[in-house]
């Protein structure tokens, strides 16, 4: 409910100044703590992945051979059929999924 409240800021122009200056230093303290959280998050993956590798006994190389591997096998999303195997309906096109959120609907 809070965040259909419209913002009501000064009318006086130096206050509209100092409440940008203040805006704009609480802007740059968050984006150093985000790029900080952000770098932590990298040291994680990556320690992460080593551990993996290290539980597998695999070298990070080899690690990544496998997943390369496994990127190439997940191009093909959906399996082809077996030769001997004939589709229930020829020619037909696949209809696309239609969305049935909550936000669409007439309420």
């Amino acid at each position: 409910m809070n965040e259909n409240k419209k913002r009501h800021y000064p009318k006086d122009r130096a206050k509209l100044h100092a409440l940008l200056a203040k805006r704009e230093k609480e802007l740059q303290a968050m984006q150093a703590e985000v790029d900080e959280i952000r770098a932590l998050v990298k040291e994680a993956d990556s320690a992460a992945i080593n551990a993996t590798a290290e539980a597998y006994n695999v070298t990070p190389e080899q690690f990544a051979e496998i997943m390369q591997a496994l990127r190439k096998e997940r191009k093909q999303v959906v399996p082809a059929l077996p030769e001997n195997v004939k589709p229930l309906f020829e020619n037909t096109a696949i209809p696309a999924e239609e969305d049935d959120s909550i936000d669409n609907e007439d309420a």
